[in-house]
């Protein structure tokens, strides 16, 4: 692999668990103008593989066919299967909440240097992993989706005002949009969560076919 794709990648691929037996069965993608690249195992190769096709590569399987968009998608989801937070109740409603307005739900989250647009990202569908107060009032947080985590705070007006406090807990699943992002030094990001960032909130516990709450 490309040093340079690979230094990209840090952030997010220092979380990931690969070993050489699973690099010799991931899909290989080549082009004309330089060497093969070999797609990261799991969700994150959906990050990869958006850069890759910027650049016209194309992805081929183990046996060297090229692989659809769709193929593609579903090994993505097959890999998912394997990960607990992304098979709960408050993702997969959250999830089919974006589908059913049309929207499609990927990673962003380990790939923002690329997705961010005026400082902001447009959409985060993601599990909160971590949340603890803070002296001013606002909420910690760690906010998993299909690329990486990443922390943030959500203003008190998010757990107050806007009724949240009691559904924003470890577990939930949080859709957001056109959130800030906080850059104090390049690679080292933090989401900046208000009330009119939160589209929906999916608790813990929610049953599929439920709303939040």
């Amino acid at each position: 692999m490309d040093s340079n794709f690979n230094n990209e990648n840090e952030p997010w691929e220092f979380s990931l668990d690969i070993d050489d037996s699973d690099l010799q069965l991931t899909p290989v993608v080549r082009s004309s103008t330089s060497n093969p690249f070999r797609i990261i195992p799991g969700p994150a190769g959906l990050v990869q593989r958006a850069k890759l096709l910027k650049d016209n590569v194309f992805i081929l399987d183990p046996d060297g066919a090229l692989m659809s968009t769709q193929e593609y998608m579903q090994k993505v989801v097959e890999d998912v299967g394997e990960d607990a937070d992304f098979n709960s109740g408050a993702w997969v409603s959250a999830t089919n909440y974006v589908n059913a307005f049309g929207g499609t739900v990927t990673g962003c989250l380990g790939d923002i240097d690329n997705l961010l647009k005026k400082g902001k990202l447009e959409q985060v569908v993601a599990i909160v992993k971590s949340c603890s107060p803070n002296a001013l009032g606002d909420l910690n947080v760690t906010l998993k989706d299909l690329s990486g985590t990443v922390p943030g705070t959500i203003n008190y007006k998010v757990l107050d005002v806007g009724g949240y406090g009691k559904d924003i807990t470890v577990g939930a699943a949080m859709i957001l949009a056109n959130v800030s992002v906080f850059t104090p030094k390049p690679s080292k990001h933090y989401l900046n969560i208000t009330k009119r960032n939160v589209v929906e909130v999916f608790r813990k516990d929610t049953v599929l076919g439920s709303g939040s709450g």
